[in-house]
């Protein structure tokens, strides 16, 4: 059975989105099992009481926006929930820009999902990514509850400041639920292996938001590196681990312009993503490299 949520206040464009799911899972499901909600809290109200494999969500309801709205506190409750948003004025970059804030304050703790979550316009052929969304829920049938205990210890020791120990339970989590995004993504980014070109390359696709977090999570984490591999201890704060390098005297003037510049590029992309552009990733990469330089 493939349990199907879909949250729509148009009955013709609920009964449309089922004829698609029906079309593109005919060949994998024979037993589908559709419900409707024809308001956010009404989709809540069923989210809470059942279980539920596929969410479709449209971005407008009695008031604009409303989809998107919900989805923080969506994501936040259900970590495992498969999301498919359907809009008619939104892409998927502006469906992140929307969510900038929650996504900031998430990407930052180290708060990753392991879910299929995607945008798409009603127009869409939605085909691909119901069938994705459906193998990856096939997939985690006998884990959701296992892997969402395990993000909440990944996010403990983010918290404490155990980028190793999170890193591990991340590499379990890709065990259980193999092909998972999110959590693939976020051990790359805390291993710092290509952090940095993929955020450029999600610049280059035009995806600013999610490239400039990146790009911020990036320069974070290798300044911090940078201060504990000289202070031989862990300095919680970006502006604290100047502090602490000036009072060792361990940094001199120029590095520490560089650690200056560096610190204002990843404050300009985590605060204005959306003005982040090539020549910041150049000169993040350029003086990155000055910094770590050993003379």
């Amino acid at each position: 059975m493939y349990r199907v949520l879909i949250a729509d206040d148009d009955y013709e464009d609920r009964e449309l989105l089922k004829q698609e799911i029906e079309r593109a899972l005919k060949d994998v499901e024979d037993d589908l099992k559709f419900q409707e909600a024809v308001s956010v809290k009404r989709a809540k109200e069923l989210l809470e009481t059942q279980p539920v494999d596929l969410l479709t969500l449209d971005i407008e309801f009695d008031r604009m926006d409303e989809g998107i709205d919900a989805l923080p506190e969506i994501f936040e409750s259900y970590p495992t929930l498969n999301i498919i948003v359907v809009s008619g004025k939104l892409n998927k970059g502006e469906v992140s820009e929307r969510l900038f804030k929650f996504t900031k304050d998430n990407v930052l703790k180290g708060k990753r999902w392991a879910r299929h979550f995607d945008v798409l316009d009603k127009a869409d052929d939605k085909t691909e990514a119901l069938r994705e969304a459906y193998r990856f829920a096939f997939r985690q049938q006998d884990v959701s509850e296992k892997v969402r205990d395990l993000l909440l210890v990944a996010e403990d020791h983010m918290e404490k400041g155990e980028v190793d120990k999170c890193v591990e339970v991340y590499e379990k989590i890709q065990g259980l639920a193999p092909g998972e995004k999110e959590s693939e993504e976020n051990v790359r980014i805390m291993k710092g292996d290509t952090a940095f070109r993929q955020a450029q390359a999600y610049l280059r696709k035009g995806e600013n938001v999610v490239a400039a977090l990146l790009l911020g999570h990036f320069l974070e984490s290798s300044l911090k590196t940078f201060t504990r591999k000289l202070l031989k201890r862990n300095i919680p704060g970006l502006y604290d681990c100047l502090k602490e390098l000036e009072k060792a005297h361990r940094i001199g003037s120029f590095k520490r312009d560089l650690f200056q510049s560096i610190l204002k590029i990843r404050n300009k992309a985590i605060h204005h993503p959306g003005n982040i552009t090539e020549e910041d990733f150049e000169k993040a990469s350029k003086d990155l490299k000055l910094l770590e330089t050993k003379y």
